[in-house]
């Protein structure tokens, strides 16, 4: 069998989608499974068995290795100097300036939108910089790339294309641009990736906020709002003159995401999070003892290409800038990670996530599910926020700068 279906690949599917858009014959479908992950459907019919789609794929690459990097990289933390912009990105307000430069260069941008009317995450091509404005903030699930990606790997013109997107994604645009010969179109830009959940925890988690506010539709919708400042993960609802910004403490949603347990199966040791072998430049929060109190927001920028480098020098004096070690960078993201689990946690709350179970329901059960030590872990952490605030950070980086 010589097609994505061959069971002999090494690694899970990461639902990037990309299969779909390199095939010649219209023969994939990009689906979502019953456990809200995005799988490729092939039709028997229209399939010639070709095998392009196993050569771009990451389920088939034995070659490919975690922590290899093709340029010396440039690391630096960025810091928007616009202030209207840095309040409403998810950190230091990096990708919205690199996708505005990319649009004078001549570059379309591919980027991920929100679609109120299905309530998922989208990629999209914009050519403008009014369609950029839909790509602003992170967006804590895969977005659904099939339309998008198969748009621009049909596009034989010499457009070139700026590409975002995580590095499962990005993985498989590098593939396919190697497998074409296209290098030279497109500019690829991706994150340091936690993992990405199931579908069906959003599905769930937005009927729930919607029941409680008694509203059907949202107008706007912010991950990881800075209501409460930076570091403090949230999220801001708004329809019309109506406004509801959820807890920081104790966030369903934001519980099973940092639980691990409702991952796609790729993420849990996934090489693309921590390689850098494809990517131009790779984005995402500074995290770590060194921006502990900032309330603002600093994206950690990883330069990895002579291409990126030259994107990056055009927007550079648009952000206060300070260079660091790439251990410095990595420290606090899932880089060169593995992410534990449980499996029979896992089925339960997905099986739980596809059922009538309110999300404040599959919440408890889930709590009762974990170690006494990852429940009383959650309680200290909560407590410390509470009671203690800045006072605890500011004794964590005394501790860091002595080390």
């Amino acid at each position: 069998m010589n097609n994505i279906d061959d069971m002999k690949g090494k690694n899970y599917c990461t639902s990037c989608g990309m299969c779909s858009a390199i095939c010649p014959k219209d023969a994939i479908q990009i689906t979502l499974d019953n456990n809200g992950f995005y799988r490729p459907v092939i039709n028997e019919e229209l399939c010639i068995h070709c095998g392009i789609c196993k050569q771009i794929c990451y389920k088939y690459d034995e070659n490919y290795s975690k922590e290899k990097i093709k340029f010396h990289p440039i690391c630096l933390s960025a810091k928007n100097k616009n202030k209207n912009e840095l309040h409403n990105a998810s950190s230091g307000a990096v990708s919205i300036e690199l996708m505005k430069i990319c649009l004078e260069l001549g570059y379309k941008v591919v980027g991920v939108k929100y679609d109120y009317e299905k309530d998922t995450a989208v990629s999209k091509i914009a050519s403008t910089n009014h369609e950029l404005l839909g790509f602003r903030g992170s967006k804590y699930f895969q977005s659904y790339t099939e339309d998008a990606f198969k748009q621009v790997m049909k596009d034989n013109s010499k457009q070139k294309y700026a590409i975002f997107g995580t590095p499962c994604q990005i993985y498989a645009f590098s593939k396919a641009a190697e497998l074409r010969r296209r290098q030279d179109k497109f500019l690829l830009i991706d994150i340091f990736c936690h993992g990405c959940p199931s579908i069906n925890l959003w599905s769930k988690y937005i009927k729930d906020i919607k029941e409680k506010i008694k509203l059907s539709k949202f107008d706007l919708i912010k991950f990881r709002s800075k209501t409460y400042f930076w570091h403090e993960f949230c999220f801001d609802f708004k329809s019309g003159n109506k406004k509801f910004t959820s807890s920081k403490y104790g966030d369903p949603f934001y519980e099973l995401f940092f639980g691990m347990d409702i991952m796609n199966e790729a993420c849990y040791n996934c090489i693309a999070r921590s390689s850098m072998v494809k990517t131009d430049i790779r984005l995402g929060d500074f995290w770590g003892w060194q921006y502990d109190l900032d309330k603002e927001g600093v994206s950690a920028v990883v330069i990895n290409s002579e291409k990126g480098k030259e994107i990056f020098n055009r927007v550079i004096d648009k952000f206060i800038i300070k260079e660091f070690s790439f251990k410095e960078i990595i420290e606090a993201q899932s880089y060169g990670k593995e992410h534990n689990y449980d499996k029979q946690r896992r089925l339960v709350v997905l099986e739980d996530l596809n059922s009538n179970l309110s999300m404040r329901r599959i919440q408890k059960k889930y709590r009762k599910m974990l170690p006494i030590s990852n429940q009383l872990k959650r309680m200290l952490k909560n407590f410390l926020k509470i009671f203690l605030g800045d006072f605890y950070i500011k004794l964590r980086q005394k501790k860091h700068k002595k080390i």
